[in-house]
């Protein structure tokens, strides 16, 4: 007998959709898409359970709610548009370049659907998810968790693309990446406008139309004074770029804006180039999930348990943009239901913290581990139950 579709009727927009870290490994994977593409892939992944025996089902979208999600449903091209989002993820595939042990390179390439199937006098959409892609929609090791209730307002496709890939790495703070690394995953390196060998303003353009930044006073500033004391220039964030009415616009402005975390910028350079770009990331405390203030406040009671001085009442510097932080409404995160996080007495330790643990103590990380009785969970993550 015919397996029947799997019938999807409501959409949930609280229901994490994981996204693996793979895909977002810059000079090693590439895939983009529109908006609209964006959208109707993180809702197929939204829908793979990990329980099920049949992982990669066909999946049947009631009709109407996918135009609804898909924000269709009021215009009378619904269907030729929903046709050409589909094609548009059937099309656009993933490709993996990458180089094998003996130095060859070889070249790799998956659709994300193999199929998809709607009528007008049909109720359901149904879509056949290809089985290939299983390790990059779900990946119990590593992954981002995002919400529909915040990538739905991002509006452009740069933002769809950057705010999972921030977000994976969102928790370490900062995080740096070569300019042309984000070039080469966006399919952008032999573009004339962002191509230094065609446009010889082609790096301040992608920063600025790609990224969302320009150059502030701040940085200026820093970068006179590096070179008059003649040391290594501090990264200092950039503003976001503004339109002609002087508001915030461009990637990070619009992710800032309208998800759960804060993100700013600075660009190094290596010589008279720019050649890095330096994330400043943060989580918006009114949207962190209870089990995600759980692992912040655990990480409070690892710097006492390692012996970290605490410093109380320090002054932070002043935000740039700040006025663009923490607008998100706080609606706690609802994890997957087949996430198990570790007991909810668990203390959450960084490798940072293992290592200077480690060092502290005279071991090796193994022997430390071993003797503190720290575990690791499905994540990777380090944690210690009390």
């Amino acid at each position: 007998m015919e397996k029947q579709p799997k019938k999807i009727e409501k959409f949930d927009p609280n229901k994490v959709v994981r996204i693996s870290q793979e895909l977002y490994e810059v000079n090693a994977c590439r895939w983009r898409m529109s908006t609209y593409g964006y959208r109707l892939l993180f809702a197929l992944a939204q829908t793979v359970e990990y329980a099920e025996e049949d992982l990669f089902p066909e999946l049947g979208f009631d009709k109407q709610v996918i135009f609804k999600y898909l924000g269709l449903e009021n215009t009378e091209r619904k269907y030729e548009l929903l046709d050409k989002i589909l094609n548009e993820v059937l099309q656009n595939s993933l490709h993996l370049p990458r180089v094998k042990k003996n130095g060859a390179r070889i070249w790799m390439g998956y659709s994300w659907i193999t199929s998809y199937r709607f009528s007008e006098d049909e109720r359901f959409v149904n879509i056949r998810l290809n089985g290939d892609v299983k390790p990059f929609l779900i990946s119990l090791k590593r992954y981002a968790s995002i919400q529909p209730k915040y990538y739905l307002k991002l509006s452009t496709d740069y933002q769809n693309w950057f705010y999972p890939y921030l977000k994976n790495v969102v928790k370490l703070g900062k995080w740096t990446v070569a300019i042309n690394d984000l070039k080469f995953a966006l399919y952008l390196e032999n573009t004339p406008t962002y191509d230094p060998k065609q446009n010889k303003n082609a790096t301040e353009k992608f920063l600025d139309k790609v990224i969302g930044i320009t150059i502030s006073q701040k940085a200026k500033d820093e970068n006179r004074l590096s070179k008059a004391q003649k040391r290594v220039q501090k990264p200092i964030a950039w503003d976001y770029t503004k339109d002609k009415s002087g508001k915030f616009t461009g990637t990070l402005a619009g992710i800032t804006a309208n998800t759960d975390i804060n993100v700013t910028a600075s660009v190094i350079k290596t010589g008279r180039c720019y050649t890095h770009i330096v994330f400043f990331l943060s989580e918006k405390t009114k949207c962190l999930s209870q089990q995600r203030l759980k692992e912040l406040d655990s990480k409070q009671q690892a710097d006492v348990d390692f012996g970290k001085k605490q410093r109380r009442n320090e002054r932070k510097g002043e935000q740039t943009m700040k006025d663009l932080f923490s607008q998100v409404v706080p609606v706690p995160e609802i994890n997957p239901a087949y996430e198990t996080p570790p007991t909810a007495k668990a203390r959450f330790y960084s490798e940072e913290e293992i290592k200077n643990g480690a060092l502290t103590m005279g071991l090796d990380v193994k022997t430390f581990i071993q003797r503190m009785r720290i575990q690791i969970d499905q994540e990777g993550r380090y944690y210690r139950d009390y």
